[in-house]
């Protein structure tokens, strides 16, 4: 009965893998879905700018073997241009074979076989998927794009704290053994910031703090057309690219920011650090839960080991270190299980009216030996 556990649920950041209206799970990829449709990034660009289209993370080159697209003057003729791919921004785009027509409409036709991709790339089964024919209307800019230039930046910061249900971040009480709450559905698996656990109280021993920087374009001073000739990708401090234009800093950090001219193929470079007056607040913040676990405990606090679930032979108690459960001591006068007592088992205790240095056996003793002597006798 979910009415018996105590479920505590913490979103941690904005997840790319996130499913959205244009993405289905046709296959095994769960993260990352493959896209259900694949329509140009903008409907207004320049004179002289081109379609681009932007399947995900490093599926450009990929996303063309499966990609087919029609483009229409306003008298329904055809247009031949052709293909440019950029792997390294995840985009590729179209250009046409003669140029725009300024202040035109085209309309541009585009098909995306996602069930063929996912039988390809998953062994998805076939008919997986469902897509249709995707059509849109692109205006063309009487203008065409400014001179080669980097584009005007919006870089926005901001300082946030959560706290995380995870396994590692928590002490708990009262014969509570945390394990990650099982998500169920087309990607079933351990949520690693839900938990789950009955009976007995947890609370967190740390919060984290982390800088959320976004990059945008200044698409307010390019203008639509303009602003739709670019895309970017950013670089955290280790330099692995970041998959959008966010990057969540735990620590402080410089990143790179990349913008791409579709048109021109140029590439510019922002370079700026974030964070340094936020030192102290980045990371693992340590949290005192003593007072919490006091109004909320009966028994003693502790914490305990494991990947997927707490396992209660790995606990220490908190915020001493020592092995919780305490190991259990035999009663006083009585031998550690194993231990033998001193001197000769079978020596026989002194009788008469003196008193044996010895402890008399107890009353479990005397039943068992006198079931041995039934045996005997029985066999007389």
């Amino acid at each position: 009965m979910t009415s018996l556990f105590r479920v505590v649920a913490i979103v941690a950041g904005l997840s790319w893998a996130a499913a959205r209206s244009a993405e289905a799970h046709c296959g095994d990829e769960c993260w990352n879905p493959l896209p259900l449709w694949l329509g140009p990034t903008s409907s207004e660009i320049a004179a002289d700018g081109v379609l681009a289209f932007s399947p995900g993370y490093a599926r450009a080159e990929r996303a063309l073997e499966f990609f087919t697209l029609k483009v229409l003057d306003a008298m329904g003729e055809e247009v031949s241009g052709t293909f440019e791919v950029y792997p390294d921004f995840s985009v590729f785009v179209w250009r046409p074979a003669q140029p725009w027509s300024a202040g035109a409409t085209y309309t541009v036709i585009t098909h995306l076989d996602t069930a063929a991709w996912a039988t390809a790339e998953y062994s998805a089964p076939s008919g997986a998927c469902i897509t249709y024919d995707q059509e849109t209307q692109v205006t063309i800019a009487a203008e065409p794009l400014p001179a080669p230039a980097a584009p005007p930046l919006v870089v926005t910061s901001e300082h946030g704290v959560e706290t995380w249900d995870a396994l590692a971040d928590l002490v708990c009480c009262d014969g509570a053994y945390p394990e990650l709450r099982q998500v169920q559905g087309h990607c079933p698996g351990g949520d690693p910031y839900r938990v789950e656990y009955h009976p007995g109280f947890c609370t967190h021993l740390r919060e984290h703090g982390q800088l959320a920087v976004v990059y945008d374009f200044d698409r307010e001073a390019l203008g639509a057309a303009t602003a739709s000739n670019f895309v970017g990708r950013l670089f955290g401090p280790d330099e692995q690219p970041w998959i959008g234009a966010q990057a969540n800093l735990r620590a402080p950090g410089c990143l790179r920011f990349e913008a791409l001219d579709l048109a021109r193929g140029e590439v510019f470079v922002d370079e700026r650090c974030h964070g340094d007056d936020l030192a102290g607040a980045l990371g693992p913040l340590d949290l005192d839960p003593t007072a919490t676990l006091a109004a909320s405990c009966a028994g003693q606090a502790y914490v305990c080991e494991g990947k997927n679930s707490w396992d209660p032979e790995q606990c220490t108690t908190w915020p001493d270190g020592q092995v919780y459960p305490a190991p259990v001591a035999p009663p006083e006068g009585e031998s550690s299980a194993g231990e033998t007592a001193a001197g000769d088992p079978g020596e026989q205790v002194e009788s008469g009216g003196g008193c044996s240095t010895r402890e008399r056996p107890g009353m479990l003793a005397l039943v068992a030996v006198g079931g041995l002597l039934r045996r005997r006798r029985a066999r007389r």
